[in-house]
């Protein structure tokens, strides 16, 4: 069975509000590279890089769903492995849809929202402003710090933690990526405890200055929630077979 892809990408803008959302310049969202027309096979993953695309190439696919897109800068050289990823795309009749910050804001299917079902929050909103849009998460779980590093674990190949608020913990800020802005708006906010994907040296003495649980659980791996997750309505909605093509990246 096939599905035209123009059908599937005016589903995906309007699903995640792709034109309403601000996001860092050059993200691109939405259809960054287009194929003849027609897919039979979705895949999902967290970058648009060589080696995904390779993957994506060797189970058959012809529609490729990513958080991190192909495109960031104005303009660049097409060589080298560039050239190398856009020949293949090509050649083999891919198209790449790349989804960024609305991705992670999204209330149902973004990578916050997911994690924090999983987890079990309550009475989530959207909180920690970028780039004019609310990408993170913050609701109620009464817990304590070790069972929460040990349920993060549990979902995460790698957590650091930085536990410097209340051992009793009752609320949760979560923001998945390059997230550690966030420690800094939380004590503004009446958090104590936050999720991040990852952060920066100078963010210790911020979470240790203002009493603040920090849990870094990995850039990519905060990432895999929410293109998974759309990567899966879009194959229920259009009939198509799916598959999400993890990484091995460690951060």
């Amino acid at each position: 069975m096939e599905q035209l892809l123009s059908e599937i990408v005016a589903y995906c803008d309007g699903r995640l509000n792709i034109h309403a959302i601000g996001d860092a310049e050059g993200a691109q969202n939405g259809l960054q590279f287009q194929n003849s027309g027609k897919i039979s096979k979705i895949v999902a993953a967290v970058d648009g890089s060589l080696e995904i695309v390779e993957k994506a190439i060797a189970v058959g696919a012809d529609l490729l769903i990513v958080h991190h897109g192909i495109f960031w800068e104005k303009t660049v050289p097409v060589r080298d492995n560039i050239y190398k990823k856009y020949k293949l795309l090509i050649d083999h009749d891919m198209a790449l849809y790349s989804c960024h910050l609305p991705l992670d804001a999204h209330l149902e299917i973004g990578n916050n929202a997911c994690i924090g079902k999983i987890l079990g929050l309550k009475n989530i909103i959207q909180e920690f402003e970028y780039h004019a849009t609310k990408i993170g998460i913050v609701g109620d779980k009464s817990i304590g710090r070790s069972p929460l590093k040990t349920l993060l674990e549990s979902l995460f190949p790698r957590v650091i933690a930085m536990e410097f608020g209340s051992e009793n913990i009752e609320k949760i800020g979560v923001a998945s990526g390059g997230s550690g802005m966030i420690i800094a708006q939380a004590k503004a906010l009446e958090i104590d405890t936050v999720i991040v994907g990852e952060c920066q040296q100078f963010h210790y003495n911020i979470a240790r200055e203002n009493n603040v649980n920090v849990y870094i659980c990995g850039h990519y791996a905060t990432e895999t929630f929410g293109v998974e997750a759309l990567g899966k309505e879009v194959s229920q909605k259009f009939s198509l077979p799916f598959e999400f093509i993890p990484s091995n990246c460690p951060l």
